[in-house]
């Protein structure tokens, strides 16, 4: 009998009642998971993820940090650096462009066998409905995202309590902004975990100058120093969040009276001995010690708007002055102010975090962290403001320029106090109260978690404009070393791993620049990012010369006098969805598989895997349209439609 009570109360408040309470909770988030990536998961939506993917495919299979999306900008950057002018497009494209982190840790992954399969099977094997790869990358960020919520639990209950930890954890958990990060393909789980260990260093640091007795000298040097590392980390892993740098060392020269010089100091030499090989790097091989990075101030300015700075090998920069990034600097406070700061992390819990602010902690420590959140939440502003591009736009709030989502640990953390402060000051009947009203909070924060699971399903394609199966079938046709130009080379980079150089600034002399002097292009590709764009402020303003050359194309099926590109499959002029030129027919047995019909709610004019294109015999086809190009009366050349080819 005393056995059995023994088992009991071990079930009940012991170990194995702990351990039970740790495999349901895991059970719990495994659950959520798989049902979030059944119902929500899509294909890769943000150029960024795949850029950073195609990086670390690049790494994994030894090719070093060389990238297949090429921008022009980089090209020039690289022509200026070095002495004969060579863009390194001929063997690999060293990346200029990303920080070396996240691409690190997926390459990592990218090596365990068989846990990648790149190639997509044939469509006579069903309807594709996602890309393997994207989703093993999202499930590696669903870890990191738990990895993240495990460190805010510890941090909130060191500084708080298990009540306050455990309402953090599960707003967290539930949080359907960071879940929709997690599943991105983005880095911005990685640096939410960096980002949080960061605090948690910070906070043992500050609580040690209270204990009894205090933390050592070389105690707190440790820990400075391993604040000063996480910092570098992660600038490493996104650039613009090296700005978290000055916070972290306002924080340790005014909350540490007696270290206020060596600390800083210590923090400071970590963060530049780890990025420093880095810096190195970029040095040696562009001439910048942060590649492109830092053009993105320029971009989003009135001279540079959309991906037109990226398309342009040699811009002129004087044409952007201070007034230009004042003003993008206010437009953008404008909205963060408005929109992002009053939003972080995309659940009401923020309002308790702000309304908290009037509310002083006793506790010293919590006030200190309190307000090095606040100079997070500064810093992380105008980093995010100032870095600002077209990706910010292209897919908004769920974008790598979106830098306060880190802060929602930290803001969900003083709210869940603010709320269990509120919860325990009222006058109940009965204690059970508060756990009703727990439970009613929690409920009311889930509620736009919950109605993302809710109908109707998401379908798993990001489509329009990304099609994995036509993007890999269309490069295919390429090879390796060959050279594709599109208006999403990162699609192409990473479906279809093959080197792809960003649309240049006309079909005219930029395009000749490109083909005759650096690397010839052995195609031209147009997807829905370009045609789907509106006739005046798209084709005519803003694709400028573009927009033409799509009109001639559409209208006319021919391409301007002198373009070397004038092969065209048949079965690819029957749908606007893309537009492909390439120097000599290179068709296999099949046309690219199309997007289902009303994937984007409405009828797909592309055939579908279950179609058989059957193309017209030479005799039906228009005039000028037969096997050889004919000069038209408006000195254009006729595009050459040729259909399938059989496979030898």
């Amino acid at each position: 009998m005393p056995r059995l009570q023994e088992i009991i109360h071990s079930l009940e408040l012991g170990f194995l009642g702990r351990v039970l309470r740790l495999i349901a909770l895991f059970l719990a988030v495994v659950t959520m998971a798989v049902l979030f990536d059944v119902r929500e998961f899509q294909n890769f939506r943000s150029e960024e993820a795949m850029d950073v993917s195609q990086l670390a495919r690049n790494i994994s299979a030894g090719r070093g940090f060389t990238t297949r999306y090429v921008r022009p900008l980089s090209m020039g950057m690289l022509m200026r650096h070095n002495a004969d002018r060579d863009p390194k497009l001929k063997d690999e494209h060293p990346d200029i462009v990303n920080p070396p982190l996240y691409p690190a840790v997926l390459a990592g992954f990218m090596m365990i066998p068989r846990l990648f399969d790149y190639q997509i099977a044939s469509p006579k094997e069903g309807l594709f409905r996602r890309y393997a790869p994207d989703l093993t990358i999202g499930v590696i960020n669903q870890g990191l995202f738990f990895i993240s919520i495990a460190i805010t639990f510890l941090l909130a209950r060191r500084l708080f309590d298990d009540r306050v930890a455990t309402l953090t954890g599960v707003m967290m958990l539930g949080c359907d902004m960071l879940w929709q990060f997690s599943a991105s393909g983005l880095s911005t789980m990685l640096a939410l975990v960096l980002f949080v260990s960061l605090a948690y260093v910070l906070a043992i640091l500050d609580e040690g100058t209270r204990a009894t007795p205090p933390t050592g000298p070389l105690k707190a040097v440790i820990l400075a120093a391993a604040a000063g590392l996480f910092c570098g980390l992660l600038l490493l892993t996104r650039y613009s969040l090296g700005v978290l740098m000055i916070p972290v060392l306002v924080f340790l020269a005014a909350g540490f009276p007696g270290r206020r010089i060596i600390l800083p100091v210590v923090a400071l030499a970590l963060f530049l001995a780890t990025i420093s090989p880095w810096m190195v790097r970029n040095v040696n091989v562009s001439g910048g010690p942060f590649g492109l990075a830092p053009y993105s101030l320029l971009q989003e300015t009135d001279k540079f708007t959309d991906n037109w700075l990226e398309r342009t090998p040699e811009p002129d920069l004087h044409d952007v002055g201070k007034d230009d990034i004042i003003r993008k600097f206010f437009i953008g406070a404008a909205e963060v102010v408005r929109q992002e700061i009053p939003a972080i992390g995309g659940s009401w819990l923020t309002s308790f975090f702000l309304a908290g602010l009037l509310v002083p902690f006793i506790n010293l420590g919590r006030s200190k962290l309190r307000w090095y959140t606040l100079g997070i939440i500064a810093a992380l502003s105008v980093a995010q403001i100032l870095a600002r591009t077209h990706l910010y736009n292209d897919t908004p709030r769920i974008n790598s320029e979106n830098l306060l989502i880190l802060a929602t640990p930290l803001v969900f953390m003083f709210g869940a106090a603010i709320v269990s402060l509120l919860v325990f000051s009222l006058e109940l009947p009965a204690e059970a109260w508060r756990g009703v009203i727990y439970s009613g909070v929690t409920v009311i924060m889930w509620v736009p978690l919950l109605i993302t699971f809710g109908p109707p399903r998401n379908f798993p394609v990001a489509y329009p404009p990304y099609y994995p199966p036509t993007l890999q079938r269309v490069a295919q046709w390429f090879e390796p070393g060959e050279l594709i130009m599109s208006d999403m080379p990162w699609a192409i980079a990473w479906y279809g791993d093959r080197q792809s150089v960003l649309l240049s600034r006309n079909p005219d002399d930029k395009f000749l620049d490109i083909n005759d002097w650096q690397k010839p292009v052995n195609a031209v590709h147009l997807s829905r990012l370009t045609l789907d764009q509106r006739f005046l402020s798209g084709w005519v303003l803003n694709a400028r010369e573009w927009g033409r050359f799509i009109i001639e194309i559409l209208t006319k099926g021919e391409v301007p006098k002198g373009f070397p590109l004038r092969k065209a499959p048949a079965f690819m002029t029957t749908f606007p969805d893309h537009v492909l030129l390439a120097d000599r027919i290179r068709w296999q047995d099949s046309a690219p598989v199309a997007p289902p019909k009303n994937l984007d709610g409405r009828p797909s004019r592309e055939p579908n895997s279950a179609q058989k294109t059957t193309p017209k015999p030479a005799s039906q086809n228009p005039p000028g349209r037969g096997n050889a190009l004919s000069p038209d009366a408006s000195g254009g050349d006729k595009i050459e439609l040729s259909p399938p080819t059989k496979k030898p």
